[in-house]
């Protein structure tokens, strides 16, 4: 296997490397106001007090980004430019939650359940149509940025916006304390800025070049493209190895959505406690960044992949143990429980350069679409495991389900010193 580097010296790449980092960066920030393990569980529980409700939001974010991305890449397959695959969806998708924002602001005497309805819809079509989007901007960021310099990018990425995001940590903070507005203005305002911050990302990709590489002859139909998926899986074994390892560390997806109900239900930590607890997770995302980018540069994904594991195991074996630490700790208890959203960020902050990366470096150029939305796809399956989580915390308590998520993580742990790092594997051919 061989994989072309588009070249350095080519006169759009500091133009395409600028785009990349801009977009990153906003579409972070847009992020950072509409966070999965803080903002939106605590949203969702102030209109539900059931915790199956409450972890559907991370499973419709998880579900409704990777399911569709394998029509998005039958439908490319044979597109030598994906940019305007990329920018339709986006332009769709990313004003809803200006729409949600609406909806809040003018909410009145609507129901809760009504409310939460038109949330889960909203939230399911901005995740949808972002789904299509990315499997063409993945395709462009292969071609655009060489491997050895996509360490650099997403370390200066995450840089950047884990800096405007310590500023977005501040204003979550700020709304959603005593001194914020009432709900559910102080959500719609949060909405709000999302919103802005994702049409800035996706105005930094009208700038972009596309590089334009040789593509599949024609599109297959859907009878041959099937069984063309269940091939590579069948053959390319470390294709198979890496997105079994993708599941396994996707299980802290069970535990995600809870970490903040925990700590404001259980530990009496309080709501405040949500923006240390977004700027915990944006530190850890700056700090590993830098280090994620290095090691992606110096010696591959494989080390980022096996790294970031560790991160996904520490998590829930932090919160298993923070009920002696809280009676020991007092007051310090807000900080160390703090840690558990370093982690986060360290983890949330690794998938470009691990797993993502991964995968890009190990498909065949004309493949990388089907490859990316093969993998995302399979892992869709991790869209029920924060509603299993709700699950596991209604029969049983936290402490199984923190147990639970550690132990098929661990197991993931284990399993990455089996993996192959590509760059060796085209090296030795």
């Amino acid at each position: 296997m061989t994989n072309t580097q588009y070249p350095i010296s080519n006169p759009h790449y500091r133009r395409n490397f600028i785009c990349f980092v801009l977009d990153y960066v906003f579409f972070g920030v847009g992020l950072a106001f509409i966070n999965q393990t803080t903002v939106l569980p605590s949203f969702v529980s102030q209109l539900t007090d059931s915790a199956p409700l409450i972890g559907l939001a991370s499973t419709i974010q998880t579900g409704a980004w990777l399911l569709p991305q394998l029509i998005a890449a039958s439908y490319l397959a044979d597109k030598a430019r994906k940019k305007p695959y990329l920018m339709l969806p986006a332009a769709i998708g990313r004003p809803v939650f200006w729409l949600l924002a609406a909806v809040l602001f003018l909410a009145g005497d609507l129901s809760p359940t009504l409310i939460l309805g038109l949330f889960f819809i909203g939230l399911a079509v901005f995740m949808s149509t972002d789904a299509l989007a990315a499997v063409a901007w993945f395709d462009i960021f292969s071609k655009a940025i060489p491997p050895t310099r996509r360490g650099r990018l997403f370390g200066i990425a995450q840089f950047f916006s884990g800096l405007l995001t310590v500023g977005a940590g501040a204003v979550v903070s700020t709304l959603l304390g005593p001194q914020g507005p009432p709900f559910p203005r102080n959500y719609a305002l949060l909405f709000f800025l999302a919103g802005l911050s994702f049409l800035f990302s996706l105005a930094t990709m009208i700038f972009l070049r596309e590089p334009v590489e040789p593509t599949q002859n024609e599109r297959l139909p859907w009878n041959a493209f099937l069984p063309k998926l269940l091939t590579v899986l069948r053959e390319n074994r470390t294709f198979s190895l890496v997105t079994a390892l993708r599941l396994l560390m996707g299980l802290n997806g069970m535990a995600l959505p809870f970490y903040v109900v925990y700590a404001t239900e259980e530990l009496q930590l309080g709501i405040e406690a949500i923006g240390l607890f977004l700027s915990s997770q944006v530190i850890g995302g700056i700090l590993a960044g830098f280090v994620w980018g290095y090691l992606n540069e110096r010696s591959g994904s494989k080390i980022v992949i096996q790294c970031s594991t560790v991160m996904a195991l520490a998590s829930p074996l932090l919160a298993l143990l923070m009920g002696p630490i809280a009676r020991l700790a007092g007051a310090s208890t807000i900080y160390i429980y703090s840690l558990i959203f370093v982690a986060i960020g360290a983890l949330n902050s690794s998938y470009m350069p691990g797993f993502i990366n991964f995968v890009l470096e190990l498909a065949p150029p004309e493949e990388r679409a089907t490859y990316i939305a093969l993998t995302n796809t399979l892992c869709g399956v991790l869209l029920v495991a924060p509603f299993l989580g709700g699950w596991i915390i209604q029969a049983t308590s936290y402490s199984v389900l923190f147990a639970v998520t550690a132990g098929g993580v661990a197991l993931g742990l284990v399993l990455t010193f089996r993996l192959e790092e590509p760059r060796q594997m085209t090296n030795d051919r």
